[in-house]
């Protein structure tokens, strides 16, 4: 068999040299290797060129290298060829310690005593800097799917108090209070909303002026889903409004974030370059091997809703 791997990752080489251990018998093909795209049935992708794809005419299933998918879709050549998106119990761990980290920073003002240690100021005023006990703090997860359950139940671990927001109605138990189509309350019930939503045509500045409006005035809102899901714009008109209203931002519109924007320099957004959850190279490499050899065995089943968009 033989396999494309392209990636705009930085750690190509890393990937590359995994892709050849676990897929020894395989031929590992890269975009210069043309002669070879007819024989091409497997890809290992990210942001693959679109000119590249309408030329693998014989595409049997196509490897995303991270949970996000709207870079295979958003492709005008994509043809609803089966995709397996990452699911790594591993990323789920790494971003539930980012979330947690956030929370944290949040939960513990750390953000306001990093200002005062920067002017050199001691402040020990503990009435108005007291942090709350976990099971005090309400967690709103906007986005239950495979990552948001995990960073959902890692959290519940911790005592904390967790929700879900779902825009269809659950059809099953997910171990914490979800609000299917019930968005206004979900937002208001929350202290810190964490976004792990995917993009889609639905999904794009899904959080705006109206839905910031709603949350409470000192509370957290984490993104660590997709850029274009947060409108920056509306976030900084809120920022400069609310003082106590906080953002960590993992994603953006554009990356890397442009020096101009005025995110940098926002005294209460802390930023992070994408990191939340990195993937775990050979853990990665061997979930996509498993599924590989049950396709050869004949069983194969896309996790990803066309109809959806994730």
């Amino acid at each position: 068999m033989t396999i494309l791997f392209y990636t705009t990752f930085s750690d190509a080489k890393i990937w590359k040299k995994e892709i050849k251990k676990q897929f020894k018998n395989e031929k590992i093909v890269s975009i210069d290797d043309k002669k070879n795209y007819k024989k091409v049935k497997y890809a290992i992708i990210w942001n693959l060129p679109d000119n590249i794809l309408k030329k693998l005419t014989n595409l049997k299933i196509i490897f995303s290298q991270g949970a996000g998918v709207d870079h295979i879709l958003n492709l005008p050549s994509y043809k609803q060829t089966p995709i397996i998106r990452l699911k790594d119990p591993a990323m789920g761990d790494r971003m539930s310690n980012h979330a947690l980290s956030q929370i944290l920073n949040f939960q513990l003002n750390l953000k306001k005593y990093s200002h005062y240690q920067g002017i050199k100021k001691w402040v020990d005023d503990i009435e108005s800097y007291a942090p709350l006990e976990n099971n005090k703090l309400t967690i709103g997860i906007l986005g239950v799917g495979f990552l948001g359950k995990h960073v959902a139940n890692s959290l519940k671990k911790l005592d904390y108090k967790v929700i879900g927001f779902k825009k269809n109605k659950a059809k099953k138990n997910y171990g914490f209070k979800i609000y299917d189509n019930n968005l206004n309350q979900f937002i208001s019930s929350s202290d810190v909303i964490i976004s792990i939503l995917p993009s889609t045509k639905e999904t794009t500045n899904f959080i705006n002026k109206k839905f910031l409006s709603k949350m409470k005035k000192k509370s957290l809102l984490i993104n660590v889903g997709r850029g274009n899901t947060l409108n920056e714009k509306d976030l900084i008109l809120h920022l400069n409004k609310q003082k106590n209203f906080y953002s960590s931002l993992d994603v953006f519109q554009n990356e890397p974030l442009p020096k101009s924007s005025k995110l940098w320099s926002h005294p209460n957004v802390t930023i992070t370059p994408h990191v939340a959850s990195i993937t775990i190279v050979k853990s990665a490499v061997k979930q996509m091997h498993l599924v590989y050899q049950k396709y050869k065995k004949g069983k194969i089943i896309s996790d990803v809703k066309l109809e959806n968009g994730y």
